[in-house]
């Protein structure tokens, strides 16, 4: 196993969970509405340190360029429910939902990508609905 990538995918993971506790805290006392500005504000500072300090090639005129562009735009979008979600639940049962968005992802690129789903993939997909209806449930 290469091992670039995995310690690549770990920070990624640290972060997106650090994020979640962190956006749990500042919902604490923040309103969603309050919570998205200030988390959108914190991501442009982040946006614009990346771009001025890479200056990445933007490829805007294709179509690969818009569906980035598009996903950034998903992203901001899923960022803001996710907020709004905490708000109204605990981070317990929301971060749980939420963190199924893999299966959503395997599922679109099969369907649109063409990519290739194995058995184990499917099972896999199938019993994290079933965690994701346990966790959804009431006491």
């Amino acid at each position: 196993m290469e091992v670039k990538w995995f310690l690549v995918a770990v920070m990624s993971l640290l972060s997106w969970g650090i994020w979640g506790v962190l956006g749990r805290f500042a919902s604490q006392n923040l309103s969603w509405r309050e919570v998205t500005a200030l988390a959108a504000i914190g991501q442009m500072a982040a946006s614009i340190s990346f771009i001025l300090l890479l200056r990445p090639e933007l490829s805007l005129g294709t179509g690969h360029g818009i569906a980035a562009l598009v996903a950034g735009a998903l992203g901001f979008l899923g960022a803001l429910l996710f907020y709004w979600a905490l708000e109204l639940n605990p981070s317990s049962i929301v971060v749980v939902v939420t963190s199924l968005y893999p299966a959503v992802t395997v599922l679109l690129s099969f369907l649109l990508l063409g990519e290739t789903l194995e058995l184990r993939q499917l099972l896999a997909m199938a019993l994290a609905v079933v965690a994701l209806v346990l966790f959804s449930m009431g006491d």
